[in-house]
């Protein structure tokens, strides 16, 4: 889990520096083309190196998460595919409308990823029983690192089959996190994270 966590730190750095990159190509194409390309020829290898670093964590975070993703996280990656052909056509035609597109495409994505960050894929789930409540707020919340059967222990995640923590225990790391994992205690109600932990208890039958 910290592995990962490193690396979603790694992959929203460079993507804070690409959009940066692609904010100044922004200002100069709109002051002249002469300066647009000075600038892209400059930071030609440097910005190519950040982009590789940029997609190539996402990709390998992705492959990691194995899924149980949220729709923030598809409409992001539909805006940044949706942005590099913007940026390279309107660069080779310096057209100032494309190249402000994609940067917008790219503001836009990292804005996104910012607020599926803050909401740590939290999903308001309204059911009646209990039971039935922690089941769905273990699948939103926990498979993708502990797996269906607690068992998965992505990037360090914890064996919450072989968990030694009481009910109580379980709750506090939910709400306050621990190591990797971010705390849920301000996006949870009380009763989500009470029924949370009382499905991880099932776990540790099975």
């Amino acid at each position: 889990m910290e592995s990962y966590t490193i690396l979603s730190k790694a992959h929203m750095l460079f993507a804070l520096l690409f959009v940066i990159s692609m904010l100044i190509k922004v200002i100069l194409i709109f002051k002249n083309n002469e300066a647009f390309d000075k600038y892209r020829g400059k930071t030609k290898i440097a910005e190519m190196v950040v982009t590789i670093l940029f997609l190539a964590l996402g990709i390998i975070l992705m492959v990691q998460k194995g899924g149980g993703f949220h729709m923030l996280f598809w409409i992001k990656l539909g805006i940044v595919a949706a942005g590099i052909p913007l940026g390279i056509i309107g660069a080779k035609k310096h057209s100032k409308a494309l190249v402000t597109l994609s940067f917008l495409c790219f503001f836009g994505a990292y804005g996104l990823a910012e607020v599926a960050k803050k909401k740590a894929v939290v999903q308001e789930v309204v059911v009646e029983e209990p039971s039935q409540l922690g089941t769905e707020l273990y699948k939103v919340n926990c498979v993708a690192c502990h797996g269906e059967d607690g068992k998965k222990g992505l990037g360090g995640a914890s064996d919450l089959s072989a968990s030694v923590l009481s009910e109580e225990e379980a709750k506090n790391v939910i709400t306050n996190g621990r190591g990797g994992m971010a705390p849920y205690g301000g996006q949870m109600k009380e009763e989500e994270i009470t029924a949370l932990a009382t499905y991880l208890q099932s776990l540790k039958a099975k």
